[in-house]
């Protein structure tokens, strides 16, 4: 699957994939900071210490999956780049467009916590800001995608 996509980054399978990884990785990562951060904050004595360290072990361990699947999908991109194969990606991670469903969700999620903000509020913005740019992310993979056909 190839085929001329934003600035002329090109597209594969193995590329989406890596993508994907990397975003599930990067987000995983946010999430066990998060859980860290407010564990630090915790008294010792607190319940919830046990349930936050529990659900940190949890996301290391899928960090720990994703990085092993990150690397091995890097030494197959590695070696398509290498040789020179008509399925190797052309861009870097960050320029390998996300999949559309994914950007769809996003989008769905954004406006579902627009319209549980309080109207004027910074939630309610960032929001609107939010499923506006997955909006235009959404439609430039629509036609990228029509384009490839």
């Amino acid at each position: 699957m190839r085929g001329s996509v934003e600035e002329g980054t090109e597209l594969s399978e193995t590329g989406s994939a890596l993508r994907a990884t990397s975003d599930a990785l990067l987000a995983d990562l946010e999430a066990l900071e998060s859980i860290e951060q407010r564990k630090r904050e915790m008294d010792p004595g607190n319940p919830q210490l046990v349930e936050l360290a529990a659900s940190a072990e949890q996301l290391a361990r899928r960090v720990l999956g994703q990085s092993v699947r990150q690397r091995e999908l890097s030494a197959v991109v590695h070696k398509l780049v290498e040789d020179g194969a008509p399925d190797a990606p052309a861009g870097s991670i960050e320029e390998t467009p996300r999949e559309i469903h994914l950007i769809l969700a996003d989008w769905r999620a954004a406006e579902r916590r627009g319209r549980e903000a309080k109207a004027g509020s910074a939630a309610a913005r960032t929001a609107e800001a939010d499923a506006a740019r997955f909006q235009d992310e959404y439609r430039a993979a629509q036609e990228a995608a029509r384009r490839r056909r």
